[in-house]
């Protein structure tokens, strides 16, 4: 008889031992087959063409095809879609009023390996031309999720990260977080300058967004009762 043939039934022989006397060791033990839940509020082509995908290593399973009617304890990975601005608000803050936010909080809160598509996170969208302060104050929500355990993850990499486990996303490497908008920092004594007549709440708090703590304001100017109380309020000087 062959020796590798002889080799490869003694191995064999030896596992279904192991296996039957409850002793063998996770890491010799078959790989059961992989299973995941696509979150979604809308059946779009990416998850019909994970779905068309199941093989003998995982079984995609989408929420929104069941009326969320599934148990999240019966999937490896959970998979986030559609994590517009206020559903990352509701999701952070506990606000789940919805069966798809209910199913996403609660996969969160048992400590589910889930992933989030970076590609459908709204708010990574506008980091060029948000305005700095509700950048991120938006992004404080998704920095929750990702401190919470989520993995933020390229739609590319969605299937193998499924398929293969978590060793997928280390080999390649999950996607990175967009980092907040930081702020220069600026000097106490440096001055914001409004060259428009009219002055109000808003434009104080912009100062206030960049970090000023003084505003030059132009000749002869119209400032709203609540601008000035604002500025007050901040503890900015108008000059």
């Amino acid at each position: 008889m062959d020796m590798d043939l002889l080799i490869e039934l003694a191995v064999k022989a030896v596992k279904a031992y192991l296996e039957k006397e409850g002793s063998i060791p996770p890491s010799v033990a078959e790989d059961p087959k992989r299973t995941a839940l696509i979150l979604t509020e809308d059946h779009c082509d990416s998850v019909c063409s994970l779905e068309k995908n199941d093989s003998e290593l995982c079984k995609v399973t989408c929420a929104l095809k069941e009326n969320y009617e599934v148990d999240v304890d019966c999937f490896d990975t959970v998979v986030l879609y559609d994590m517009t601005n206020s559903n990352l608000f509701k999701i952070a803050n506990g606000c789940t009023d919805s069966k798809f936010l209910a199913l996403a909080a609660e996969a969160i809160l048992k400590g589910k390996r889930v992933l989030m598509v970076k590609e459908q996170v709204e708010i990574l969208k506008y980091k060029d031309t948000a305005p700095k302060a509700i950048y991120n104050n938006i992004y404080k929500n998704l920095q929750v999720l990702l401190d919470s355990g989520v993995t933020l993850i390229g739609e590319d990499d969605v299937k193998a990260a499924i398929c293969e486990g978590a060793a997928a996303v280390k080999a390649g490497g999950p996607a990175k977080a967009e980092t907040p908008v930081t702020e220069k920092s600026v000097d106490p004594e440096s001055v914001y300058e409004i060259k428009k007549r009219v002055v109000t709440e808003r434009d104080i708090r912009e100062a206030m967004a960049q970090h000023f703590k003084k505003i030059k304001l132009p000749e002869r100017p119209v400032i709203t009762s609540l601008a000035r109380d604002t500025a007050r309020d901040l503890g900015i000087e108008l000059i």
